[in-house]
């Protein structure tokens, strides 16, 4: 169990360096933890595969200071109960003023999700690349489209690796926003993150 923890604060370091490698192997570990975690208290596999996917974008954001701290699984855990019972709230406002309207509404993501094929995910996704500011844009298309690593965009456009990644999270997240908002369903932004 020690021998496990001190792997997992490396791994935790490894990250704040800002180590994809590191990063994709807590994903991996952790994922499968706290998805049941998160399941039980939202009572929704879709919700819960949102929520977890929130907490490692959140682990990405904030790996500097996560690494440092005591227990960095525990502010995991933490940040996956709170964004659970965030949702709890937000569902029971939800059903509170369809009850006032006098009516329930039933959206079905997987139904929409089923509907959406590639092709209008990818328009999409082009859309919103639309919108970056263009430094943003440019870094984005560089990475995904052109296929350089972190290291060769910082040094094509004189910026260092830590800004590049940190304008792709930005980026992947607005992206994310955008599809959600046009669509009303959520696409992995890991996938995102690690599809290059």
């Amino acid at each position: 169990m020690e021998e496990l923890l001190y792997k997992d604060k490396e791994l935790f370091r490894g990250i704040a360096d800002g180590d994809e490698v590191a990063f994709t192997q807590i994903f991996h570990e952790y994922n499968a933890r706290l998805f049941p975690f998160v399941c039980k208290i939202s009572k929704s596999e879709m919700v819960a595969e949102e929520i977890v996917q929130e907490v490692f974008l959140r682990l990405w954001v904030n790996r500097e200071e996560v690494a440092q701290m005591e227990h960095p699984v525990g502010w995991l855990y933490r940040v996956a109960s709170n964004l659970s019972i965030s949702y709890l709230r937000q569902l029971a406002g939800h059903e509170k003023k369809m009850q006032q309207l006098g009516g329930t509404q039933e959206l079905s993501a997987n139904n929409v999700t089923d509907s959406l094929g590639a092709k209008e995910i990818q328009e999409l996704i082009n859309k919103a690349i639309a919108q970056l500011p263009p430094r943003r844009q440019q870094i984005y298309q560089l990475s995904r489209q052109t296929g350089l690593s972190h290291k060769e965009i910082a040094g094509k456009l004189g910026l260092s690796q830590n800004t590049v990644k940190d304008q792709l999270v930005i980026s992947l997240k607005f992206i994310k926003g955008y599809i959600r908002k046009e669509t009303g369903i959520s696409i992995s932004i890991l996938v995102m993150l690690f599809n290059r």
